[in-house]
């Protein structure tokens, strides 16, 4: 690369920075002081999230090797944060870092953070405290936190949403009505703003308990009433505290010990630029361009282990198992430590299903080696309770679930993990409260897979509230079954399904459908590839999955809904589970 590129390093933070050391300096000092804003308010909440953080701050030309994505609008590419599976990256521009990217990050980070530490919280609450502390501010010797959001002004010129409607709004509620969506997320900040700075509310301990009550498992409603009063009381309230013409702004002391020019630096040699800055792409879903950048790394410096493993990824994705392997394997011999191509050489060959005891066993020992070097990936965690199950080892498979819940409690499957093996562990009761509680606070695949476990509880362990049911199109043909082969041609996703038994016996004969345009897709959170390499094109094959087609007499139907679920093992007798009581969440204190 024609300019030189920076890695700073401050204690919780990487910088990576076309500017100069002191650009990188300031950026990660600023990170250090957000985490000290959640250090201080957040008692006792988990700090490092499963997938580390990596913070790119760049000036305005070096968007240019950033691709056309960010280039073509200037003004949106102020600040970007990209969420993954296995890695977080944050880009900020140096020309304007401290102006409205930083709230873009901030209000990203505040999410990561909040997802660490809770099971589930409502759209309005998520989004709320988003909001709340991406305007915080460092100044001297101070730091304001709660400062308004750009959307004050909007809740001051518009009727503001219903109290009611608010709490039970989901991310889709408002998708097609910008002005709408633009409402709710101020209202959402002014709720939070409200509960923090309000009378009454007792400097955010109430907000605290609010939550609390959620992540034990009391419905929204009920919290909501029990904490702050009445609805409509709420509501004539808050219309009060939004008609201010001013608002008010919580001050913090300044973060100690945080010294910004202890902060290690060095420049990076063009190889890492390239696998760097290939990464990011990809992060960015322009694969094209991060190919691009990663061969160069690879051409660069054979020896550098970065390339191999993200080259491996992108060949599994594209179905050329082979290579991906074999760059992985590449990968783990230049780098003992790089435990993501470990992991997925692990789980990448014969399915556990189809392993022998001993190769289970095997598999179990190499997980436990892998966790010395990743002990906060929670994949490990999951791969090593499906592998005890197997065996028949209940509760080490339920002490393995409950730490993989606990690293990443937001994940819905992972909380459905624990409740199928407590179900197996002859904990039917507790079971049923994780399917219901999953049930009614996730939607799609989420909610779907809570329903199958309710229905495996039985009826007598049932406790209070409706049946629960699947959420499927309306008009649609349902089937359950077990997945052929899937492939993706120039129509579409093509994909073969048998369907499970009829309740004659017989096996019915194999579906032909055809995902041609959109339709929606989702898959169990307990698949080892994850989000960032789970492809409808390859790897499903053999995998139980719900379909939902439109009939319409032809022999390949069009799909409408596809619920790819991981391959549980099947239940066995009962094997008791030590500790009967549902783990207590992390909360925010």
């Amino acid at each position: 690369m024609a300019q030189s590129w920076r890695e700073v390093q401050s204690p919780h933070f990487r910088v990576i920075t076309d500017g100069s050391e002191r650009d990188g300096r300031a950026v990660a000092k600023e990170f250090e002081q957000m985490r000290s804003v959640f250090a201080l308010r957040f008692q006792n909440a988990a700090l490092e999230t499963g997938a580390p953080l990596l913070v790119f701050a760049v000036r305005e030309p070096g968007l240019h090797a950033l691709g056309p994505a960010f280039w073509k609008d200037r003004e949106r590419a102020s600040g970007e944060f990209f969420k993954g599976w296995e890695h977080q990256y944050a880009m900020v521009r140096l020309d304007s870092f401290g102006d409205q990217n930083q709230t873009v990050i901030f209000h990203e980070y505040t999410h990561s953070i909040l997802h660490a530490n809770t099971h589930w919280l409502p759209t309005w609450l998520d989004e709320g405290m988003a909001e709340f502390y991406a305007y915080t501010r460092f100044e001297g010797d101070r730091i304001f936190v709660g400062a308004p959001s750009i959307r004050f002004a909007h809740l001051q010129s518009d009727w503001l949403i219903p109290t009611s409607e608010v709490l039970t709004a989901s991310s889709r509620t408002y998708a097609k009505d910008a002005r709408r969506a633009d409402l709710f997320y101020g209202e959402a900040w002014a709720m939070v703003h409200y509960m923090t700075f309000g009378q009454e509310m007792g400097g955010g301990a109430k907000l605290n308990s609010f939550m609390m009550l959620l992540n034990n498992g009391m419905p929204q409603a009920k919290a909501f009433e029990q904490t702050f009063g009445d609805l409509n009381v709420f509501e004539r309230k808050l219309s009060i505290y939004t008609s201010q013409k001013a608002m008010v702004a919580g001050v913090l002391p300044p973060a100690s010990g945080i010294d910004a020019k202890a902060y290690p630096a060095r420049v990076l040699t063009p190889a890492e630029v390239e696998y760097e800055l290939g990464s990011i792409a990809i992060a960015a879903h322009n694969v094209d361009l991060g190919r691009e950048h990663l061969k160069a790394a690879e051409a660069a410096d054979r020896s550098l282990a970065g390339p191999h493993e993200e080259l491996g990824f992108l060949a599994w994705r594209e179905g050329r198992d082979e290579e991906a392997r074999g760059r992985w394997q590449k990968a783990v011999t230049l780098d003992p430590t790089r435990y993501r191509s470990a992991f997925a050489l692990l789980m990448s060959g014969t399915p556990l299903r189809a392993r022998t005891p001993l190769q289970l066993q095997d598999t179990e020992h190499a997980l436990e080696a892998l966790k010395l070097t990743a002990p906060k990936f929670a994949p490990i965690y999951v791969e090593l309770a499906l592998i005890e199950w197997r065996l028949g080892r209940m509760n080490d498979a339920y002490k393995n679930a409950l730490v993989a819940e606990k690293l990443e409690p937001w994940r819905a499957g992972y909380n459905l993990l624990t409740g199928h093996i407590l179900l197996e562990g002859n904990q039917p009761k507790v079971a049923d409260e994780y399917a219901r509680t999953v049930a009614t606070r996730w939607f799609g695949t989420d909610h779907d897979e809570a329903v199958d476990l309710w229905n495996q509880v039985p009826v007598a362990a049932h406790g209070d509230g409706p049946a629960l049911s699947l959420a499927s199109p309306a008009g649609a043909t349902v089937v359950r079954g077990t997945i052929i082969t899937s492939y993706c041609d120039k129509g579409g996703l093509q994909l073969a399904l048998q369907p499970d038994l009829q309740p004659d016996g017989a096996k019915a004969l194999a579906l032909k459908l055809v995902g041609a345009g959109r339709f929606e897709s989702g898959f169990s959170d307990t698949l080892w590839m994850g989000e960032d390499h789970y492809t409808t094109c390859f790897h499903i094959a053999g995998l139980p999955a719900i379909v939902a087609y439109k009939a319409d007499g032809s022999q390949t139907q069009q799909l409408l809904e596809l619920e790819v679920r991981d391959d549980l093992p099947e239940p066995k007798k009962a094997v008791a589970v030590a500790e009967t009581a549902k783990a207590a969440p992390a909360s925010l204190q």
